[in-house]
């Protein structure tokens, strides 16, 4: 009996058993199972706070000028005059012009009827970023027969908005780290690497809170009777969240 062996069968046939083979290991080890696994069990996120009390560098009025009547080609000549008057003088004090918004409006009214009476106002809107001035506009404007808000708004400028964000997410980010290391040991492990960090106010402007007295009675500081000029301290906060891995 003669019995023929081809090369070709044999080769197949060994392929055929590594390819079981390989599959085999596959399912046995399961790579798929646990991968990213331990990353996810060993970190740890924890959040950080900063509030820091500073004092406001920015002052903004906002008066304004109103007339009733029914004439009102005469009601703008004469807001007109009040208004204009008013910048004169404001730029005189030092303030400048691009600090010096001006708005006129009728309310609501597309028209007038004749004889229908109607209200006219010009508002004024002054930004000063020193408090002396702030006080200096705030006498001049006690003078006029202006109606709104006639104290300052207080708050802090971009650039100071800038100055305070950097220290507040230094600090909040000292505070989350100080609360990882806490926990970590409370865990048994050491604190690793930062995985990733996010900031708690991502708007443009981080929330302002109103912290003093915008203005007070004080006859000694000011013995023309007008309000002083008394910002206090505004308090900005900063949060920011942290996920660090533990090893």
């Amino acid at each position: 009996m003669t019995i023929n062996i081809s090369f070709s069968k044999v080769l197949k046939n060994i392929n055929l058993l590594l390819l079981i083979a390989i599959l085999g290991l596959l399912v046995w080890s399961t790579p798929w199972g646990n991968s990213g696994s331990s990353t996810v069990a060993r970190t740890i996120k924890v959040s950080g706070e900063a509030t820091i009390e500073a004092v406001p560098d920015e002052f903004v009025f906002y008066p304004y000028f109103e007339m009733k009547g029914t004439d009102q080609e005469t009601m703008k000549q004469a807001l007109s005059k009040q208004s204009n008057q008013a910048v004169a003088k404001l730029k005189e004090l030092g303030i400048e012009e691009r600090k010096i918004k001006l708005d006129a409006s009728s309310y609501d009214r597309w028209y007038w009827e004749e004889d229908e009476e109607g209200v006219l106002t010009v508002s004024l809107t002054i930004t000063v970023g020193d408090k002396d001035k702030a006080q200096e506009v705030q006498d001049y404007l006690d003078t006029l027969d202006v109606k709104g808000q006639l104290t300052p708004q207080a708050s802090f400028s971009r650039a100071k908005q800038k100055d305070l964000d950097a220290q507040a997410i230094e600090e909040a980010s000292n505070d989350a780290r100080s609360k990882a290391e806490t926990q970590a040991k409370l865990f048994g492990s050491k604190l690793g690497k930062v995985v990733k960090v996010e900031q708690g106010s991502d708007s443009v402007f981080p929330t302002v809170f109103r912290g003093g007295a915008d203005f007070a009675i004080a006859e000694e500081a000011a013995p023309q009777s007008s309000f002083a000029v008394l910002p206090g301290e505004n308090e900005y906060t900063q949060t920011v969240s942290v996920i660090y891995e533990i090893k």
